[in-house]
């Protein structure tokens, strides 16, 4: 089908132009810019919920499950988008964490909160892996680099914005609408991006083969990208290491306004502005780590990544010993510099490394794996903070968010002293 396809368009051998890339890198820009609004509603609305007579136990399960689903998810989405393309894996995946969200709104009961938020997991997986595989088939390799430090910082203005979000609406209409106007603003975009997404160049009548290797070309119509990526030490040890990193992110995601509210004392909606610090740090690490990689790292970011990892860990140290007295404007500055270099590793080790090794035909799965191992890392952030809270307080959940900082930097270092790490 798919030579065929070829030999019949006389503009195949033609790169897409300029103003159909963009297009097509601005809507998976607001693809996973959205997602964020069903994935940091339920940490956000948690203080609301247990005064609401939900308990810490009941929403750590579900967190819990939720991440599950995730890791899961991740390996099938990864794999599927490979074999059979991102529009339709990022239209229904947005459309059914819609569902999931406002059926929980409708139905504010703890079975619903428990099935609806656990399986929610396995429809949000579907976002990086597919958009990971668009970007990397509708831009050419000599500027990917650039185009990835723009497009890295959508799930960093996502998070943000989905806080904000989910603020406002909690503030002004209370915690159900916060699930029912998430919910709804995601099925809406879900909705354009299966109108207007074309999964590859060829579909449209160009095609970037003249520039790609025929090997990649092939495997991306074989489907054998899973299979090989699987086997690549390089990305095993990338999703290794992005454990303990994936842990930290997931467990500021899931607790950092309810330790806001709860350690520091600010509100509720304060809570979730000053949460906005993490966030904002990250957009400022992403486009300065985006420079700084292109120009001192291009052979192997993986290198930047590793210090990066360094620096987070000396942040959270710094924060671990001030939050409690810094006050609403020291916390915002502690939780940017936490942001700025968590950011800057996550997305080499899960975004911009996984497409330099995985190429047109596995990027897909190389980030499905990646995020995959170390999504299994995030299982436990819905539980385990809450747990070390409990016996050791906050002070003991962030010695662990420093423990698993030193050790994904050791798993890294590998790869950090090699010269190159690129396509497998």
């Amino acid at each position: 089908m798919d030579a065929q396809r070829q030999s019949n368009s006389p503009n195949l051998a033609v790169a897409p132009p300029l103003s159909l890339q963009t297009r097509m890198v601005v809507l998976t820009y607001l693809a996973y810019f959205f997602y964020y609004f069903t994935r940091k509603h339920l940490g956000v609305a948690t203080h609301a919920l247990v005064k609401d007579g939900f308990s810490e136990d009941l929403i750590a399960t579900v967190q819990t499950g939720y991440g599950v689903c995730y890791a899961v998810g991740q390996f099938l989405s990864g794999a599927l988008g490979d074999r059979i393309g991102p529009r339709i894996g990022l239209c229904v995946g947005m459309i059914l964490s819609a569902i999931a969200s406002i059926a929980f709104g409708l139905f504010p009961f703890a079975g619903v909160l428990t099935i609806a938020l656990t399986v929610n997991g396995l429809f949000q997986a579907t976002g990086w892996p597919n958009c990971c595989k668009l970007v990397t088939l509708w831009v050419s390799d000599a500027k990917r680099g650039r185009v990835m430090g723009f497009w890295l910082t959508c799930y960093i203005f996502g998070s943000l914005a989905a806080n904000c979000f989910a603020g406002y609406v909690l503030e002004h209409y209370g915690w159900k609408q916060v699930f029912l106007f998430t919910g709804i603003t995601v099925a809406l975009v879900g909705i354009v991006q299966g109108l207007f997404l074309i999964s590859t160049p060829e579909e449209a009548g160009y095609s970037f083969a003249d520039t790609k290797p025929t090997g990649d070309r092939a495997e991306k119509n074989s489907g054998e990208g899973f299979a090989r990526m699987i086997r690549e030490p390089a990305v095993l040890l990338l999703g290794f290491s992005y454990t303990g990193l994936k842990f930290v992110r997931y467990a500021f995601f899931a607790w950092l306004p309810y330790y806001l509210a709860t350690g520091i004392g600010l509100s509720d909606s304060n809570s979730a502005y000053v949460s906005n610090g993490f966030e904002v740090g990250g957009v400022i690490g992403l486009l300065a780590g985006g420079f700084v990689a292109d120009r001192f790292f291009a052979q192997n970011r993986c290198r930047l990544a590793f210090i990066a990892l360094i620096g987070m860990v000396l942040a959270l140290v710094a924060y671990r010993g001030f939050s409690v007295t810094g006050g609403l404007w020291g916390n915002v500055a502690g939780l940017m510099t936490i942001g700025c270099f968590l950011y800057i590793a996550d997305a080499i080790i899960s975004g911009t490394a996984a497409q330099d090794i995985g190429g047109e035909g596995s990027a897909a799965s190389a980030a499905g794996i990646i995020n995959g191992i170390g999504s299994t890392a995030q299982v436990f952030a819905g539980f385990l903070p809450i747990a070390v809270k409990k016996h050791w307080g906050w002070d003991g959940v962030f010695v662990s968010f420093i423990a698993l900082g030193v050790l994904s930097s050791l798993v890294l270092l590998p790869l950090a002293l090699r010269r190159k790490v690129g396509r497998a």
